[in-house]
């Protein structure tokens, strides 16, 4: 993989602009009964969204912005999660080598062929220290959920909250969010904690989630909230 491909952080764009339209915007979508809260249940789990080398580290057609401040705030989030016991979940994008079967229509879009099953660039950023006992899910599209057994283990597990982190905001986070609260489970993504490869596009979806599909919370919430959760909550403890 060539060098070429890092992180573009050091472009600008007007963020005081983009503030000022969702101050605006925010007016109109609480005027019809938009952004209001689902709340933190009693039963979280966490799931990353390839946070795989790809989309962590330069060099890799995937690659995303500010994945050192991405990764140090998620790894906030997990370690409190594995403090009190919540399950947590990894997933990322992989395929088998040389163009295989599985690839699907969506490699004509995108460099998906790049993405190889067992790979160094499949292997879970160690910064977040994954653990062997954190299930690592290979997707074959942009959701956690979609053609992947997530959903039957949060709900063999009697989750009722799913914790979102990962990349990219704009395609594999939102198809996610989307889909967690489709699932009936309350949706929250921390603050922080997203990543994306063109600027403005985490704080648009950011917000666009917050309005529709999810409650965006302050990190240190999140963080709390995890560090008082009893793992007897959960279905597993109680067999």
């Amino acid at each position: 993989m060539t060098e070429k491909y890092q992180s573009r952080a050091a472009y600008e764009f007007d963020q005081e602009l983009l503030e000022k339209a969702f101050a605006e915007a925010r007016k109109i979508y609480k005027e019809r009964g938009f952004q209001t809260r689902m709340g933190y249940g009693k039963a979280p789990a966490v799931t990353t969204v390839d946070m795989a080398r790809a989309w962590m580290e330069d060099g890799h057609p995937f690659t995303c912005d500010k994945s050192e401040e991405v990764c140090a705030n998620a790894r906030k989030v997990l370690d409190a999660a594995r403090k009190s016991g919540v399950p947590i979940f990894h997933t990322t994008t992989g395929f088998e080598p040389t163009k295989g079967w599985d690839l699907g229509r969506w490699d004509e879009k995108i460099p998906l062929h790049t993405l190889e099953k067992d790979s160094y660039w499949m292997e879970i950023d160690p910064r977040l220290d994954p653990q062997p006992e954190e299930p690592v899910i290979y997707k074959p599209y942009a959701s956690n959920f979609f053609g992947t057994r997530l959903a039957q283990l949060l709900t063999y597990l009697g989750v009722d909250t799913v914790i979102v982190m990962g990349a990219t905001s704009c395609a594999c986070v939102r198809h996610t969010v989307m889909d967690s609260t489709g699932h009936g489970f309350k949706t929250i993504v921390p603050e922080g904690t997203v990543g994306d490869r063109v600027p403005g596009v985490v704080e648009w979806n950011l917000f666009d989630m917050d309005a529709k599909f999810a409650d965006v919370e302050p990190l240190e919430n999140v963080v709390k909230y995890l560090e008082g959760i009893d793992k007897s909550v959960y279905t597993k403890n109680n067999k």
